[in-house]
This record gives structure tokens, sequence and C-alpha cells, in this order.
């Protein structure tokens, strides 16, 4: 028997694995007997395991919430030509188990950084701004951007902030459903990162994009559902381009489940919207108005972030930012009073 650095070294000799539990789902045999479908995963690969009602600790592991960090004896084998994980022996890593193991190999880059933010319920919302004038940009995309301002009546900055291709990601707004560890993730200009980190109080963390997009995905992985207000059609396809154009690995697929289903990502609008878009407007700002939350959208809304970005009013984007993510948190809340637990997951 061999410790294997990466799932993907393992093969039909058994072998000792430091793996995160990424998945989880509970079934019935035809006989009734409960059994436990698992996804396991580093880095490097994930495979799913089988658990029968029979295995010493079932209980323990049915237990276990998404993200724990597990200690796994087994091999590979297969299910009707499906690559499995045959598991022997599995447990929950614990205190004696430091040094044995690295957490941003299993759990994603950036780990440490965000460490102690992750949460089952991760509400998130992130803000943009461009990454230069439109001048910047070749004349053919300039009059592209130019076409789609003048059809849309929009400002320049606004048509370059919603496109991935074109803009960054300044800061991202993540919280748990007690709202006990609210944070905000922030993205200056790399040559003020020092500077910014100096002075920036207890609830703002400040990194390069690309940290903090491994940060989110790393706390995403973590989670075992990602609430957002209108994420699916913007924050998560923004957040995966901008993770491409970075190269940094997109490590939990939160955009291509059915609007039906609503694990691993609740996006809430989808919620109120059914499944017709006639209404209109159905924005954040229109929720917290029905509902009677406080709107975050009195002193800021993302239109105005591109400018704030240039005048280097970081910490007023984070509070901007932050105050999105309570008023989805309350609109969640009002939501798992009175329909969600009606809903397929």
């Amino acid at each position: 028997m061999q410790d294997l650095e990466n799932l993907s070294d393992l093969g039909r000799e058994e072998s000792v694995l430091y793996l995160c539990l990424s998945g989880k789902d509970m079934g019935k045999t035809s006989r009734g007997d409960p059994f436990l479908t698992l996804e396991l995963s580093d880095l490097s690969e994930s495979l799913t395991a089988k658990i029968w009602h029979d295995f010493a600790g079932f209980d323990q592991l049915a237990a276990l919430p998404i993200g724990t960090p597990v200690k796994v004896q087994g091999h590979r084998g297969d299910y009707r030509g499906t690559p499995q994980l045959e598991i022997r022996k599995i447990r929950e890593l614990g205190p004696g188990d430091e040094g044995r193991w690295d957490p941003d190999r299993i759990l994603g880059p950036g780990f440490a950084r965000v460490s102690d933010l992750t949460c089952k319920v991760l509400v998130m919302d992130i803000e943009t701004a461009p990454l230069t004038d439109v001048r910047g940009l070749p004349k053919t995309l300039v009059q592209a951007v130019t076409r789609v301002a003048t059809d849309r009546d929009w400002d320049i900055d606004k048509v370059l902030g919603l496109n991935p291709l074109f803009s960054r990601v300044v800061s991202i707004a993540v919280g748990s459903e007690s709202g006990d560890a609210d944070s905000v993730l922030v993205a200056p200009p790399e040559d003020e990162i020092t500077d910014l980190s100096a002075s920036a109080p207890d609830w703002m963390r400040v990194m390069s994009e690309k940290e903090m997009l491994e940060a989110f995905w790393t706390l995403a992985r973590q989670a075992e559902i990602v609430v957002t207000y209108n994420g699916r059609n913007f924050d998560l396809p923004f957040l995966r381009t901008r993770s491409a154009i970075l190269g940094v690995q997109v490590m939990s697929d939160l955009v291509s489940q059915p609007p039906y289903r609503h694990r691993p990502h609740l996006d809430l609008y989808q919620i109120l919207i059914g499944s017709g878009r006639g209404a209109a407007p159905m924005n954040l700002d229109a929720a917290c108005f029905a509902f009677n939350i406080e709107s975050p959208k009195d002193a800021m809304d993302g239109s105005m972030v591109g400018q704030a970005y240039r005048e280097r009013r970081y910490q007023e984007i984070a509070k901007y930012n932050l105050s999105d993510i309570v008023a989805t948190r309350e609109l969640y809340r009002r939501l798992a009073e009175t329909v969600l637990p009606f809903l397929e997951s």
C-alpha cells in the first residue's frame, strides 16, 4: 500500500489518498436498503464511490458536509465501464493528520486565505470594472461597443463592465447564511495591493484578481449551495470567463444545471421570474421593494463602479458589494420560509 499525491495516479493496487468530499447523494436499493454515492476529488480528478448501508461508519459518512477533507484507503475500479473508487476505509481528517496532506492541492489554491469563510450556504455577488478605456480597444471593437451602447442607450462604461472580455472582477462579496463571517475580496491594480492591504478593514481581503478567483472557486467547492441574485445570467458566467482568461481552474459547475434544479447554485432571480421573463424590472432593487428589504442601490449601482475604481475608491465599492449580499441573504431567508422548501433541489 502506498500514499499517492494525486487521485489521477490511482491504479488497481490499494493506496491511501487525501481527498475532498465534493458530492454526496443518498439512495435506496431495490430492497429498500440505503446507500451513499460519494464524489471524491482533488485538483487532478474526481471519482464516484458507492458506500453500502453495512459499511462501518455509514451513518457518520452520511452526516459529513460537502467540502470535508477525508482520508481514503482504496483502489480504482469500474462499474459498467465507468471508472469509480472502490473504498475499503474512509474517515474525516483530524488533528493528527497535519502535515500529511496539502489543503491547496485538495481543497483548492488559496484555501489558507479564506479557510475561515467556508460555509454550507455561500451567498455571493461581484462587482466589475473595465480593463481599459474604450479607446484602448482595436478599432473594430470600438465600433462594436459603441453600437451596443447606442442601441441600448447605455454608457460605454456599462457596456464594457458587463463583458468579461473587456472587464475585470474588482470585488467578490461572500457571506454565510447566518451572516457571521461576511467579507469582501478586493482586487486593486497589483501595484496598489501592498498599500491597500495595510489600510484595509478586517472585513476586506486584498489580493490580485487571479488570487481572488482562486479563492472564490475554493469557497464554492466547499459549499453545498451557492446563493445569488441573477448569478446564472451574470456573476457566474463572468467569473468563469475571467478565470479562463487568467488561467484559474474552475472547480465547480454552477451554470450548466437546468433552471428547475437549485443545487449547487440557487439563483433567487430564477425563483421569482419562474419560466417567464415578461415582468420587468426584476432586479434586486425591485425585489427589495416588494419584500420590504433595505435596498443596496441607494448609494451606488453597478454602472458607477468603473468610475469609482478609476478613482481608487475601493472601500466604497466593497461596502456597496457587501450590501448586495446582505440584501440577497435577507431575500433568501424570506423565500426559505415560503417557497424553497417545496422546490425540487
